[in-house]
């Protein structure tokens, strides 16, 4: 086993995470933090509980061999360290974002787990061990691109959607050339139902890839602003009554930005053998925002 392997695999009943990458990470935080306790097993994170196993086992439809074999595939390459927890009764650990473990996890019916290694020599299972267990709250602002990403993605698979929303407004404010950071931001507030702010942010993600390098990302947003228009709301810039709250005062130069001809000209398209439809009746209220460009967030008014 070289320095950067892992090895999923059973230990003392239950199914975790070990290997020298494991150990290294515990060893930094643990340093760092002044933990001097080395615990008696082996440092690991723990992926299926022995009670899990035995509900797992009980299941026809789950066959143990083959569920050994699929754990043994999960990607392993974001294991992320967010830092110390700890509780007064001496039981401490590192705090471990790992999506592809959780969606492991979910394939057979699982929830979501708080995945942590243990650093005291002794572990209580009934404390809370996510992220609002750390000793020294994360600050956003300083959190890379891939660490914002895999917290989106961690918040949405634990079902908290306005979190979601807050690391993926984040990526956009500090990372406005990433395509990743408005696909995000885009998925999330469609699913908050913000249809147009949804909208915009795939337009903003197209405006940000290369049609041929990335088709498949291109015809997802392509489908998604299709249906937010078909069903929701209006085209581009023209707003509804409070649609305009839906967008962040920081992103607003981003997002209203006209779309270029050649994205108009694909969506006009669609309208080549008939008139488009408008999702408003004609007596209410649309408009256009304007932006002075003078202006980094933008002075709107209509």
């Amino acid at each position: 086993m070289t320095e950067n392997e892992i090895s999923i695999k059973r230990g003392g009943g239950f199914m975790g995470v070990f290997g020298p990458r494991i150990d290294s990470i515990a060893r930094e935080v643990a340093t760092a933090a002044g933990v001097t306790i080395v615990p008696s097993s082996p440092y690991h994170i723990t992926l299926l509980t022995k009670d899990e196993l035995r509900q797992l086992s009980l299941d026809s439809s789950n066959k143990i061999d083959r569920l050994n074999e699929n754990a043994a595939t999960i990607d392993t390459r974001n294991i992320l360290s967010l830092g110390v927890g700890g509780h007064p009764n001496g039981v401490c650990w590192v705090v471990i974002i790992w999506n592809a473990g959780n969606i492991f996890r979910k394939k057979y019916g699982l929830p979501c787990k708080q995945f942590h290694i243990t650093l005291s020599d002794h572990d209580d299972h009934t404390l809370d061990k996510s992220l609002h267990s750390l000793h020294t709250t994360i600050s956003i602002d300083t959190l890379d691109l891939n660490t914002l990403d895999h917290l989106v993605l961690y918040s949405n698979l634990s079902d908290q959607y306005d979190q979601a929303f807050i690391y993926a407004r984040e990526m956009c404010i500090r990372f406005p050339d990433s395509e990743k950071s408005w696909l995000r931001l885009a998925d999330i507030t469609r699913r908050n139902e913000q249809y147009k702010l949804a909208m915009l942010a795939y337009a903003r993600t197209m405006h940000h890839i290369d049609e041929q390098e990335n088709e498949k990302i291109h015809d997802y947003c392509y489908k998604k602003i299709l249906n937010c228009a078909s069903m929701y709301t209006e085209w581009e810039c023209l707003f509804g009554e409070n649609e305009l709250d839906q967008i962040p005062e920081e992103l607003k130069m981003s997002l209203l930005t006209p779309w270029t001809q050649t994205m108009r000209q694909r969506f006009v398209n669609i309208y080549s053998d008939e008139q488009p439809q408008y999702q408003q009746l004609s007596r209410e209220h649309l408009f256009v925002p304007f932006i002075d460009p003078r202006q980094r967030n933008g002075n709107l008014g209509n």
